[in-house]
């Protein structure tokens, strides 16, 4: 679903104390403004495309993409070199609703659940899928978990969201020493302690262009990318990653948040 979105000021956000996950470490604090914590107006001048102002990604469960999904209710595994189109899955396991075990694709995929998709290795590429995650108890929920330490691997993701609520980790999280290159191109985060986490142990990299992050929702930071050993991430690129705020079903595109 492509939207068209107008410009405007962010609102104010404030941090929610109390919860145990760590701040961002050093070397990527960030201004209250690139926060979210202001009310700051846009750059005097700024003048964006206005191919900027628009989210080229599902924005609900029931997007208009998914209505030839069939219906699932259990978590898969799925075998290397695995492709998936047009599926959706609402399950309550806690386990991750769909693994890659390595190298595979999902297309026109939305998941509801309490954790969403595991990348273990190889190349994985995610086009046009919507990932709802709420934890619940002691979870530690994930969108998206890159999981299996010392192993490496590319992962894709475009025209995608991530949605999170409850007891959550990160939309998208890369864990204990996995390596590799993360491509993120016209994504959308909402809801979780951080939207998008990636320690930079093992030498990974981070591309983003077109990537939204929605004022006020997250916990602690839209964005963690942690100082590991003083290894410091490599960002390949950063364009056009911007605030969106919600006013009711509508999303406002905001100001760009600057690259760390």
């Amino acid at each position: 679903m492509l939207l068209m979105l107008s410009l405007v000021p962010a609102a104010t956000a404030a941090a929610r104390p109390g919860d145990a996950s760590p701040p961002l470490r050093p070397g990527y604090v960030l201004a209250a403004s690139d926060r979210g914590d202001d009310n700051a107006a846009p750059t005097p001048g700024e003048t964006p495309d206005q191919s900027q102002l628009t989210i080229d990604a599902p924005l609900s469960f029931d997007d208009p993409i998914f209505v030839k999904a069939k219906a699932g209710t259990s978590t898969i595994k799925l075998p290397p070199g695995s492709s998936v189109t047009d599926l959706s899955i609402v399950e309550n396991s806690g386990e991750s609703t769909i693994t890659c075990g390595s190298s595979c694709s999902l297309t026109r995929v939305r998941i509801q659940s309490r954790e969403g998709i595991r990348c273990i290795s190889g190349n994985i590429n995610l086009t046009w899928v919507y990932i709802a995650a709420t934890g619940l108890g002691n979870d530690h929920a994930d969108g998206l978990q890159c999981y299996s330490p010392g192993s490496t691997g590319i992962i894709t993701v475009k025209n995608s969201t991530f949605k999170m609520a409850g007891a959550t980790t990160a939309g998208y999280w890369s864990a204990d020493d996995w390596r590799g290159a993360h491509v993120l191109e016209n994504v959308l985060f909402e809801g979780g302690a951080y939207g998008l986490r990636i320690p930079a142990d093992g030498g990974s990299s981070v591309s983003l262009k077109n990537v939204y992050f929605v004022r006020g929702s997250f916990r602690y930071g839209a964005f963690s990318f942690d100082v590991v050993k003083g290894r410091r991430i490599n960002i390949v690129q950063w364009e056009n990653v911007r605030w969106v705020t919600r006013q009711g079903d509508r999303l406002i595109v905001g100001n760009q948040i600057p690259r760390p």
